[in-house]
């Protein structure tokens, strides 16, 4: 994460790497120090977003954030115990697109949420959350899946052995589709791209999503320009920002830096991406 400063302006960039590696994932970051720090310079020419409705392309990081936080959380099944999920109302029902498809589970992908078995004991699965926009299930640990009368899904986690287990994300995507990223940007006159996320926050009640975003880039006339805008906030109704979906692109990727908190705070290792997908959503 290099720091760059212009007068009183001070910006950074940052690249991230993850993955079921050791040390040897520092070597990987060598080959990019020069191009993160030319991005970071760019970043003190960002201009401020101006509010309002736009369609964007998300990259694969952003559409990974969107799926922890819209049917990440949401779907955790220890919320539908206490009532305060919204998408127990919608099981069986369209929540998005047909062209979304959403895993999690720790055999969704080989990435830093992957395991045999969960700290409860249960074997990992490969969990379809959405099928074809069809909200089919949620995940859970075992207390909430005895509950509720359903199986568990292999979502019991804990950040150590002096806390309590919770239903938790493992590798969290949506899946590739069959659209090239080239034909998306062509489709868009104005929009942007949106290429890096900071955090995210949701309200599994309202089905409300708050996403930080690092970056977005304009496109105009179907091409990308040079224009960059910074900080973007993206803000939505869950079902309506995946219902608006309409392009999803053939490749995807899958990023695990970061940390994922519940309760009093309780950390654990999650991974989340996906493909990049074209959307419209409110951007300020």
């Amino acid at each position: 994460m290099p720091l760059s400063r212009k007068g009183q302006n001070n910006k950074f960039y940052f690249k991230t790497f993850s993955g079921l590696k050791g040390i040897e994932i520092i070597d990987e970051l060598y080959p990019h120090i020069e191009a993160v720090a030319i991005e970071s310079e760019k970043m003190l020419e960002a201009e401020t977003m101006i509010p309002g409705t736009y369609e964007v392309i998300c990259s694969p990081h952003v559409t990974g954030l969107i799926a922890h936080e819209a049917f990440g959380h949401g779907v955790e099944m220890d919320v539908f115990v206490k009532g305060r999920a919204k998408a127990v109302e919608y099981i069986g029902k369209s929540v998005a697109s047909e062209l979304v498809t959403m895993h999690d589970g720790s055999k969704s992908a080989a990435h830093v949420s992957s395991y045999l078995f969960d700290d409860e004991g249960m074997f990992g699965k490969d969990t379809i959350i959405i099928d074809k926009g069809i909200l089919k299930t949620g995940i859970s640990d075992v207390l909430s899946a005895l509950k509720l009368g359903t199986p568990p899904t292999g979502n019991g986690k804990r950040q150590s052995y002096e806390k309590k287990a919770y239903a938790r994300m493992t590798n969290t995507i949506i899946a590739s589709g069959n659209d090239k990223l080239e034909d998306m940007i062509a489709s868009i006159e104005f929009g942007y791209m949106l290429i890096d996320m900071e955090s995210g926050m949701e309200d599994p009640k309202n089905w409300g999503i708050q996403c930080m975003l690092l970056k977005g880039v304009e496109i105009r006339n179907g091409m990308l320009t040079e224009k960059i805008v910074s900080p973007i906030i993206m803000t939505g109704y869950v079902p309506e920002l995946l219902s608006n979906i309409s392009m999803v692109s053939d490749d995807m990727d899958i990023a695990g830096s970061g940390m994922c908190g519940k309760g009093n705070k309780e950390y654990v290792k999650t991974s989340d991406g996906g493909p990049y997908i074209k959307t419209k959503a409110r951007l300020g």
